[in-house]
């Protein structure tokens, strides 16, 4: 079932309408690509296909029991969601949300609700959840000490969180200089990114108040021909009109790194996947 949590059914694509009482806000998602994009639909697949093993292997890790109350932040096209849906139980819930519902509208599950939810300004009861699961949502929103703090407050007394974001840290340094040229001319495109979201994880989760707090990582070597190459590929031909429109790279440029990654001599590294995770105290 879907629930709209701010404004009616609709794609969102540039913008969202906020509702506060009687007056309408408008909020700029600067977020680069939209499920409209003709290529938006694989381009999740293929990175689904590189992060479900390793997400479920850390859920797996934390322990999603029958009947747990779950929300999935940035929900995307659903594959975790409907995981987490099977692991709940009929008995269980899962609040899946996005900006952009189109993808999650077509899961099929009695026990998942749709929410249209902005991390950045919507807010959910203390307390709500036994486990709160985000990836790769967090890059794409700007800099707030109080987000994170935020939503380990929405857990119950035992509940899990779970954060995974991408990081740029050995992207920035590759020995490529034309792959090496994309994370700087990403955040030139979209400010209100973050090239080191993940290792600022680190930093945050021992100030959280959670207990078993861990963490890991995995890093995306890139080589031509492989899904992985194509995930690139995609990722960079999508956000490449954006950095040429605000003149950090050139149309010459932008075409030569989305086209470095299926270039027979390439290998260099992407992403590194940080996942940082804890516990909520129990009740005294």
């Amino acid at each position: 079932m879907v629930r709209a949590a701010a404004v009616a059914a609709g794609l969102l694509t540039n913008w969202s309408r906020r509702l506060h009482g009687d007056t309408v806000r408008w909020v700029s998602l600067d977020y680069a690509f939209p499920h409209s994009a003709d290529d938006e639909a694989r381009r999740l697949e293929l990175f689904q296909q590189r992060l479900d093993p390793l997400t479920i292997r850390r859920l797996e890790r934390l322990g999603v029991g029958r009947g747990d109350s779950c929300l999935e932040i940035g929900g995307g096209r659903g594959s975790i969601s409907r995981w987490v849906a099977s692991r709940v139980g009929p008995e269980g819930h899962v609040t899946a949300t996005d900006l952009q519902l189109d993808f999650l509208e077509r899961i099929d599950a009695p026990n998942v609700e749709v929410v249209r939810h902005d991390i950045r300004v919507d807010p959910f009861p203390e307390e709500s959840f036994d486990l709160v699961h985000a990836r790769a949502v967090l890059m794409h929103v700007p800099d707030d000490p109080e987000l994170v703090p935020r939503i380990a407050s929405w857990l119950r007394p035992g509940g899990r969180l779970l954060l995974e974001e991408p990081d740029f840290g050995l992207w920035l340094v590759d020995a490529d200089q034309v792959w090496a040229a994309h994370p700087g001319s990403w955040h030139g495109a979209f400010p209100n990114g973050s090239v080191s979201r993940g290792r600022s994880l680190l930093a945050q989760f021992p100030q959280l108040g959670l207990v078993d707090v861990g963490a890991d990582a995995e890093v995306d070597i890139v080589e031509p021909g492989g899904p992985l190459a194509e995930f690139y590929r995609l990722s960079l031909q999508a956000i490449g009109p954006r950095a040429v429109e605000v003149g950090v790279l050139t149309a010459e440029e932008a075409a030569a790194i989305a086209r470095r990654p299926t270039e027979p001599d390439f290998l260099g590294c992407g992403f590194v996947h940080i996942g940082v995770w804890g516990r909520r105290p129990p009740s005294p």
